[in-house]
């Protein structure tokens, strides 16, 4: 990194001891005593049930160079917070680099979005992105940390849970290009209403560059009114829309290539290319565009924007397409929300065989989950999926809305817990069938993938 204990007392306002060498250089800076401390800065911070600083010593008996502390103490950097100076230090050394960075952020989508648009950035810059989920106030700091003097560009993703967070995300990043893929309904439980999902959201605009641009989904209804007014106020708004010729850079001939691949026209600068587009769904349109959109503002022509796309490969457990003995599996586990849960099930009717879903809980909708757990039910019956399977609490709404809904041979069952889904899951799936896994990612339906997989290869050797 090149930076003292010195800077790093001086970017957060930390106390620096005598007992440490001011002049002694930063290798790198860690929240974790299980990384490689070696030459290292190392930040504690609190949770509900940990905390850091009781690994202050160990995380000097592994070589680090410095440690933070609210508590005081020898060798320490004395701080207020050590959330609020990660915070710091990382934008402290953000500033030392003056490359193009994108923020992403939206209800749904942005990790689809995040890493297609770094693959499309790929064909013209070294590009860092966020790896996993490091999207939150401890998350981006991390991914700050990993830029060097290599990278020509960056591409960030930011979650949130709550107002203020991307606030926060956005003084660290400071971000040329903020991207908004669209406001659904996740985290209703903390925000109240959409209106106020857009709110926290826009909070990417906060510490957007002086010249910075704003990419808007303006198939979202919101976005779309949101664009209007941005643009009336300085100007500095890009739209994309898979439905909408008259937004800046658009798609049409969306065509479907059966369950694996779809293809479409995307039209941008007065051109057009058609790219292939893995994997399927309309929504997938939408995320290539917003990538598309960010290729074209950093001077990226068509034919490097469609290398892009057509060379990007989708996250673990996110639309996964695998095949296990007879059967198809879209797992798609990593998390879930209403907006992404009717997506996927839009992609699973597409498939031409049987089809059934195995859904588990969304959380964070609070008094809104009854309601919107049983939308999803009804969009599964809607769409004609075969075989539905619920688990958790929450999904009993799931299984009422498709029961409600259902007609002819669609058939539903409900387990409490994945254990006892597990059990069943494997008599229960036809054979020739395509199955959709999805829950929010503390239901840890992987489980339920993994008893598919084992099921299925045990059944034919």
């Amino acid at each position: 990194m090149n930076i003292t204990v010195r800077d790093a007392a001086k970017a957060c306002g930390g106390e620096l001891p005598d007992d440490l060498d001011p002049a002694a250089l930063i290798s790198g800076v860690s929240t974790d005593t299980r990384d490689n401390l070696e030459g290292k800065l190392f930040i504690p911070l609190k949770g509900p049930t940990f905390d850091g600083h009781a690994f202050i010593t160990d995380a000097y008996a592994k070589g680090a160079v410095a440690a933070l502390s609210e508590r005081g103490g020898e060798r320490v950097i004395a701080v207020e917070s050590t959330l609020k100076a990660l915070a710091d230090i990382a934008l402290y050394y953000r500033n030392r680099f003056s490359l193009p960075i994108v923020a992403i952020t939206g209800s749904a989508g942005k990790t689809t979005t995040k890493d297609l648009t770094a693959s499309v950035l790929s064909q013209g810059y070294k590009t860092l992105k966020t790896e996993g989920n490091l999207n939150n106030e401890i998350g981006l700091p991390r991914m700050v940390f990993r830029l060097d003097g290599s990278y020509t560009a960056a591409v960030l993703e930011m979650g949130m849970n709550h107002a203020g967070e991307i606030h926060n995300l956005s003084r660290i990043a400071r971000p040329d290009i903020c991207v908004i893929t669209n406001i659904g309904v996740a985290h209703i439980e903390n925000l109240g209403s959409r209106e106020g999902i857009l709110a926290a959201k826009a909070e990417i605009f906060d510490y957007m560059a002086d010249d910075g641009v704003r990419v808007l989904n303006g198939d979202d209804d919101l976005l779309s009114k949101s664009a209007e007014t941005e643009r009336a106020r300085d100007g500095r708004v890009i739209t994309y829309s898979a439905k909408d010729s008259s937004a800046d850079v658009w798609a049409d001939e969306i065509q479907s290539e059966g369950l694996f691949r779809q293809s479409c026209v995307i039209h941008a600068n007065d051109r057009a290319i058609r790219v292939e587009i893995t994997p399927p769904g309309v929504h997938m349109v939408s995320n290539v565009l917003a990538a598309a959109t960010v290729g074209c503002l950093m001077g990226l022509n068509l034919e490097q924007i469609k290398t892009g796309i057509e060379a990007f490969i989708p996250s673990k457990n996110r639309m996964d397409i695998t095949r296990s003995g007879d059967i198809e599996i879209i797992n798609d586990v990593y998390n879930a929300n209403p907006d992404s849960m009717e997506a996927a099930i839009s992609v699973l009717a597409g498939a031409p065989n049987h089809t059934a879903a195995i859904l588990g809980d969304m959380f964070e909708l609070g008094g809104f989950a009854p309601e919107l757990h049983y939308r999803v039910g009804k969009a599964a019956a809607e769409s004609n999926v075969r075989t539905l399977i619920c688990v958790g609490e929450l999904s009993g709404h799931i299984f009422q809305g498709f029961t409600d809904n259902k007609s002819g041979e669609q058939e539903a069952f409900h387990f409490k817990t994945k254990e006892e889904c597990g059990e069943a899951v494997n008599r229960l799936i036809k054979p020739d069938s395509t199955v959709l896994v999805k829950a929010s990612r503390g239901m840890g339906l992987e489980y339920i993938v993994e008893t598919l997989k084992r099921g299925k290869e045990d059944q034919h050797g």
